[in-house]
Parts: C-alpha cells; sequence; structure tokens
C-alpha cells in the first residue's frame, strides 16, 4: 500500500482531533495487522469505494480513552459507553472520511464514503475486505488517551 493514499487518513486524523478536541495527537509507528481483532473497546468503521479505490478506515478507542475523547468534545463527563458516546465515534470517523476525502480529490482520486458503523464490546472484530491488507497508525494524546487508526484499500489500475 502506498503511503500517499495512507497519508491522507492520518492527516484528516491529526487535523480532525485537532480541531474537535484542541489536542495533538502523536503518531506512533505503523505496523501491518494480521488479524481481525480490534485495538479497543469501540470502533467507528467507514467505508469508501469508487471505480478505482475501494476500502475502509477504523478508528478504534479503549474505553478509558474513548470517555476522555467525548468529555473534550462534549464538555460533559460520562461513566459508561452509552449511544452518545457511540454516536461521537461515529461521527469522528465520518469527519475523518471526509477530510481525507478532500485530500483525494487533489490527486484525482475520487470516492464515496458510506455511513459510519460503531462496533461496541471487548475483543470485537474489525472485517475489511477480503485479501486487503491493514495498515494500524497507533496515535496518543495527553493524559494518556490511545486509539489506532486502521486503514485498508485496494486501488484498481
Amino acid at each position: 500500500m502506498d503511503v500517499k493514499y495512507i497519508n491522507p487518513f492520518i492527516n484528516a486524523t491529526v487535523m480532525t482531533v485537532e480541531m474537535m478536541l484542541g489536542s495533538t495527537p502523536i503518531r506512533q509507528a505503523p505496523y501491518m495487522k494480521d488479524n481481525s481483532i480490534a485495538q479497543g473497546d469501540i470502533s467507528g468503521i467507514i467505508g469508501f469505494a469508487d471505480r478505482k479505490l475501494s476500502g475502509s478506515v477504523a478508528l478504534s478507542f479503549p474505553t478509558k480513552s474513548v470517555l476522555e475523547i467525548y468529555a473534550m468534545m462534549m464538555g460533559e463527563t460520562v461513566t459508561r459507553v452509552n449511544t452518545d458516546v457511540q454516536d461521537s465515534v461515529g461521527e469522528l470517523a465520518n469527519i475523518i472520511a471526509g477530510t481525507a476525502k478532500k485530500e483525494f480529490d487533489e490527486i484525482d482520486v475520487q470516492f464515496h464514503i458510506s455511513i459510519p458503523t460503531v462496533v461496541v464490546g471487548n475483543n470485537h472484530t474489525i472485517t475489511h475486505k477480503a485479501g486487503t491488507p491493514v495498515v494500524v497508525v497507533p496515535f496518543k494524546m495527553d493524559g494518556g488517551v490511545e486509539f489506532t487508526l486502521e486503514i485498508s484499500m485496494k486501488l484498481e489500475k
């Protein structure tokens, strides 16, 4: 997978977190994922496709981190993952995909994005398109907040 197709999602993640949370996430070393188990307890997944490009992107958060992020976004503290927290994860995934889409437009790669799906549960799975590599980019923020970005895509020639 060419980094020019991964970087728009990384850039969009950093921009979105800075804008929505007022904090800069620090990207950690990316790696290739070799299973379908999510890195966190709640994940927002969004697909994208067009004639040249198809794939999916997922944001995955441990419970502690997603509750902190929700508090930063909404100015409201909650003690468990509820429907509002789930909606905020879906909205973050949607904003990140939409922001990345703008950067892809600049390199003449267009695609449509799906409605986000949010999955909750310890050791839940994220199934990306079969046979498509998955790059995981971990992020860390102040206060021990962590999350991962998974990117899976196939570019048709």
